[in-house]
């Protein structure tokens, strides 16, 4: 990208500027404005060009007479590269406008750096981040989150919808005057024909069909008329509105997909996959390689582009960390992603926001509860002591660097239904006097001697499991170790690689403890509450750790199959209350997510749904219009 930099601001009965060329490439056809407004007495709008800025070459522009109070700005677009000045002037004197930066770079488009590239734009077949967070620029959904609500659904292509009392039939409404970006209507069939393609094609490459599958089948989609649709699902799902806010279930123009390869089941549609066209607020411009993308906007959009938007978008692949960091400093990157470990050569630096959001990434420490296994773990109050023996804040500061949070029980914060867990705050403190009271109470007192020091549980040491290579849950295990010895519990921390520790879970039972994550799929309890806490019996114990409370696995089918929320809630509240006395994890922490940004950036909100981290149809770049001072 082109290199452009304004200095010498100044003004006296007008405003003076220099605009300096700060790369070794020269630039051609830069046009440049000089705008005052608010309540001048006097002040006028200048413009020109520079026909040629030579590399390290710069030029002084003027403009006219402007006297006066108000505030303004200096833009200067050399094609799709633009800086913006904010200045404030009091009389002949101007100042730099402050709150929104100095120099906005690119102010009609915003950057991102990443670290990775898309696998596919086809929402057929997407399940990984960074193809999710393009497409959902470019398709619609259903139903949506807006802003940082993540527990509201809100309409997006359908208006509103009902459900029927046996919570199998929805009847959805569709936004009337919708057209896909090649000017086709959107229509009820375009529904119909989009879901039902990802149940023929099978999403060959990420598998992710099965989001839609575990309720709908082909018949389940139903036209009713151009602007009504009605599904009927195989078996009612309390989480089926959640489904649908993921891209997997954006909408297509059938037409188009029809003229450009179709449906053939267990086939990768290559067009789709790399030429994506929906009614969403941008479409793609150009991608001359999966490294950069550039979307612009859909000028058929139907939520319109009154107000502040940028009308481009530009992904950029950065594998290097060095060049993601030097593009956020140097304003070329509007946002980018830097690790954890590596934020604090952004936190601190002039024009450079970091703050973290708590996402649905949840770490936790998975128990077997197998008697066969472990007699003393498969006893719920020893689990019970061990969560009071876990010092969580200690590892969210040392571990996770701070940037982590305490994690309730089975839902993430944020997450519909968390609230239902202590109303929303954590049940367990690190208290090692509480732990050896559960435990002495429990009649594991400290009576076995080994070489001088008495241990509980006749001397039997917990294996404490993480994968190799992961330092974070390498420090949690011995910090947890060190606090087991503390009192009367002999451990071993023991690292193996990912795929061996998984057969481990899996086909063993030569396992006592194991350091695991877990991510959402879409944005419904179900997928955390039913996979950890769930038995087996009712096809679920994702983690193997083999518990089962019979009245727990009546209430999670309960909230599963009701799309009633008093009763997903009273649901949620009996299974919270019961395991979480006997906990098959120790519910560790919240991941945070951050993507350090520049402080131009206005209206920026995170949603922690799945596909929708981001909405850059919601943000733009200071201006004119935001406040003076903040």
């Amino acid at each position: 990208m082109n290199s452009i930099q304004i200095d010498d601001l100044k003004g006296g009965f007008g405003v003076r500027v220099v605009i300096r060329n700060t790369g070794d490439i020269g630039i051609s056809d830069l046009t440049w404005s000089i705008d005052f407004g608010g309540v001048a007495k006097i002040g006028s709008y200048s413009s020109g060009t520079i026909s040629m800025l030579s590399g390290f070459d710069e030029v002084v522009i003027r403009s006219g007479f402007v006297f006066g109070i108000g505030f303004g700005a200096v833009t200067v677009v050399a094609n799709e590269f633009s800086v913006v000045q904010n200045y404030v002037m009091f009389g002949p004197f101007v100042f730099l406008k402050k709150g929104a930066g100095n120099q906005i770079k690119n102010h009609d488009m915003i950057v991102y750096y990443r670290a990775g590239d898309q696998k596919t734009l086809d929402p057929a077949d997407a399940y990984d981040s960074e193809s999710t967070d393009l497409i959902s620029q470019i398709y619609d959904t259903l139903v949506t989150f807006q802003g940082n609500d993540s527990q509201t659904f809100s309409p997006c292509l359908a208006t509103d919808w009902t459900v029927s009392v046996d919570s199998l039939t929805y009847t959805f409404h569709l936004r009337p005057n919708v057209k896909f970006s090649n000017g086709n209507n959107f229509t009820a069939e375009d529904v119909k024909y989009s879901f039902d393609r990802v149940l023929r094609m099978g999403a060959p490459e990420s598998g992710v069909d099965w989001i839609l599958g575990q309720c709908m089948d082909m018949d389940s989609t139903t036209v009713l008329d151009d602007h009504t649709v009605q599904i009927t699902l195989t078996e009612p799902y309390g989480g089926f509105l959640a489904l649908l806010a993921v891209t997997v279930a954006a909408i297509v123009d059938k037409d188009y997909v029809e003229a450009n390869g179709g449906v053939v089941p267990g086939e990768t549609n290559i067009w789709m996959k790399e030429h994506p066209m929906g009614t969403g607020p941008y479409m793609m411009k150009s991608t001359e390689n999966t490294s950069e993308v550039l979307l612009t906007k859909n000028p058929l959009y139907w939520g319109g582009w009154d107000g502040n938007h940028v009308e481009k978008v530009f992904f950029k692949t950065a594998p290097d960390l060095g060049e993601r960091i030097s593009a956020l400093l140097d304003g070329v990157a509007d946002f980018t992603y830097v690790p954890y470990e590596t934020l604090w050569d952004v936190i601190g630096e002039e024009g450079i926001v970091v703050q973290p959001f708590d996402s649905y990434d949840v770490a936790l420490l998975a128990i077997n509860t197998k008697a066969s296994n472990n007699e003393f773990l498969a006893d719920g109050r020893v689990r019970k002591a061990f969560s009071f023996a876990f010092d969580y804040n200690t590892a969210i500061e040392t571990a996770w660097d701070g940037y982590a949070s305490r994690l309730i029980g089975a839902i993430p914060t944020g997450m519909p239904y968390y609230d239902t867990q202590n109303n929303g705050q954590p049940y367990y403190t690190f208290n090692l006097f509480m732990a050896e009271d559960i435990l002495d109470d429990a009649g594991y007192l400290k009576d076995y001697d080994v070489n001088g020091t008495l241990y509980r549980f006749n001397g039997t040491t917990m294996q404490l499991f993480y994968n190799v290579g992961n330092l974070v849950r390498e420090k949690m295990a011995v910090m947890f170790h060190d606090a087991l010895e503390d009192i009367g519990i002999r451990s071993s921390v023991i690292a193996e690689d990912w795929p061996s520790l998984l057969h481990r879970m899996y086909t063993t039972g030569d396992w006592d403890m194991v350091f695991v994550g877990w991510g959402p799929d879409y944005n419904d309890p179900d997928t955390y509450i039913g996979s950890f806490i769930g038995s087996a019996d009712i096809g679920q114990d994702t983690y193997n750790t083999g518990y089962q409370n019979d009245t727990v696995d009546e209430k999670i089918l309960d909230a599963k199959y009701s799309a009633d929320p008093a009763v997903r809630t009273a649901a949620y509240t009996a299974a919270f209350d019961i395991y979480i006395q006997e906990p098959p994890y120790i519910f560790l922490v919240q991941q945070q997510y951050i993507r350090p940004m520049r402080d131009w950036i206005m209206n920026y909100r995170y949603n922690p749904a799945p596909g929708l981290n981001w909405n850059f149809y919601d943000y733009y770049k200071g201006g004119l219009d935001d406040t003076i001072f903040s």
